[in-house]
């Protein structure tokens, strides 16, 4: 049997001290095949903030996911959907059934601008 394992880590920069991100639960663990959901709330005064997901396995670089913002809610690239709610600061990011080179760091992104200044919290999935 195997399974995914999601892991997340604490850390936050980015373009303005008043934004930030937090991703809960700090690690999750889900069987191969399995759907997982990371959550992420936001914190800003931007009225459209964009909300970027990277994917991060071990000893590479991260890599772009998804952006959702206000005027694109919600993007579905197959193996990832994720949506945004901006009035309740709160991001999804779905995972669908789960392979074991799912297993990563998963970083929730938040930026005033398309290129973003990352304010991030990072999510460690893992598959078994």
């Amino acid at each position: 049997m195997q399974h995914t394992a999601l892991k997340a880590l604490s850390g936050l920069t980015g373009h303005a001290q008043k934004d930030s991100v937090l991703q809960f639960p700090p690690k999750m663990t889900i069987q191969a095949g399995h759907n997982a959901t990371l959550h992420c709330n936001f914190s800003t005064t931007d009225s459209n903030p964009y909300i970027f997901w990277y994917q991060q396995h071990q000893s590479q670089s991260p890599q772009m996911l998804l952006r959702v913002d206000k005027w694109k809610p919600e993007v579905d690239s197959g193996k990832f959907f994720s949506s945004v709610t901006v009035e309740t600061s709160q991001v999804l990011l779905h995972v669908r059934d789960a392979e074991l080179q799912d297993s990563a760091v998963y970083f929730c992104a938040l930026s005033p601008h398309w290129c973003p200044q990352l304010a991030a919290v990072h999510r460690r999935v893992g598959v078994l």
